[in-house]
């Protein structure tokens, strides 16, 4: 576990945090096994950690279903049902405003989708093992709703993993019986502020890794 106040950047880059992650998904997952990147955070992350381990790679688009005032209460991924929050439960007065966020979550995953993926669908993941994979987990919904997707698309067993997650959304993926594979897990529940050493730019990290994902095809 990393302790709170740490100010280093706990990787040197995404592409050693993927290195070292693909280090512990060969001791602890079996063969045949394909790593789902979710976008557009986990991608480099996944590439990395696919070419350490060289197995398939590919990425899984997901969006978190946000209710104004209230932030993320869950999250869908490709053409999956929702996952949310079992601690939310809205009153008639919030579910237009949650079946409103449920849309616009579905109209981004379409968006992503083209730019990540154009017109080609995720690979097969019948008869595989499957690890999700992210860079920071600060919020377990994503994740779990992109695990959920995999295994609706055939997956034998699915894995959540990242570089870094929060104590809490450990807790959260276990309660949904998920295994975790993470080297690096965060006391603090706001993360780590600076998890890699290379570019923190939002901007430029989407492009890098929607080029990513295109050469993935």
């Amino acid at each position: 576990m990393t302790a709170q106040g740490a100010t280093g950047p706990l990787y040197p880059s995404r592409a050693a945090a993927g290195t070292m992650l693909g280090r512990q998904l060969y001791q602890r997952c079996s063969p045949p096994l394909v790593l789902l990147g979710i976008t557009p955070t986990g991608v480099e992350i996944a590439a990395n950690a696919a070419q350490a381990l060289n197995c398939p790679f590919d990425v899984i688009v997901g969006a978190h279903i946000r209710v104004e005032g209230l932030g993320a209460v869950g999250a869908i991924a490709e053409d999956a049902d929702a996952v949310t929050d079992p601690d939310f439960q809205p009153g008639f007065d919030v579910l237009g405003a949650l079946e409103e966020a449920m849309d616009r979550a579905r109209r981004a995953i379409k968006t992503e989708r083209l730019l990540f993926r154009g017109q080609r669908p995720i690979r097969s993941l019948e008869e595989t093992n499957v690890a999700v994979v992210d860079g920071q987990l600060v919020s377990p919904w994503k994740a779990l709703a992109a695990a959920h997707a995999a295994e609706r698309l055939g997956a034998q067993k699915v894995f959540i993993a990242a570089a870094a997650a929060t104590q809490p959304v450990q807790e959260r993926i276990r309660a949904r019986r998920f295994e975790l594979i993470c080297p690096s897990i965060i006391l603090d529940p706001n993360g780590h502020p600076r998890p890699f050493g290379d570019s923190q730019d939002p901007s430029a990290e989407r492009l890098r890794s929607i080029v990513v994902a295109r050469q993935a095809a």
